[in-house]
C-alpha cells in the first residue's frame, strides 16, 4: 500500500463546533465536537471518497505540497492536520513536481 497525505484545515465555528476541511478533495468537510473528532470524521470520509474514485478506475485526486498551502491562518482557522489515505501504488499517480525555493 501507498499513503497519500492530504492537508486538512480545522476551523472553529461561532456555535463552538469544529469543522475539518480537505480542499484537495473538493472541500470535503466534517464536523465534530472537538478538533480531533472533526479530523477523525474527515479522515474516514477522505478514505471513502478516494477509495470510490480508485475503484472507478481513476487515479487518486492529486494533493498539494505543504509549500502550496497558504502560510497564514484565516480568521476561524485554529490549525491544520495531515490526513493519510492508503491506496495501491499504481492508483496514487505521479507525485506533483515539487520545487524548493532557493
Amino acid at each position: 500500500m501507498y499513503r497519500i497525505w492530504y492537508w486538512a484545515t480545522i476551523d472553529r465555528e461561532s456555535d463552538g463546533r469544529f469543522v475539518a476541511n480537505i480542499p484537495d478533495l473538493g472541500d470535503l468537510a466534517a464536523y465534530g465536537t472537538s478538533d480531533k473528532d472533526a479530523v477523525a470524521h474527515v479522515t474516514d470520509l477522505a478514505r471513502e471518497q478516494v477509495r470510490t474514485v480508485v475503484e472507478a478506475g481513476q487515479p487518486a485526486p492529486p494533493r498539494r505540497h505543504f509549500s502550496e498551502m497558504p502560510s497564514h491562518l484565516h480568521s476561524k482557522e485554529i490549525g491544520r492536520a495531515i490526513i493519510p489515505v492508503e491506496v495501491e501504488r499504481n492508483a496514487a499517480g505521479a507525485a506533483p513536481p515539487y520545487h524548493l525555493a532557493s
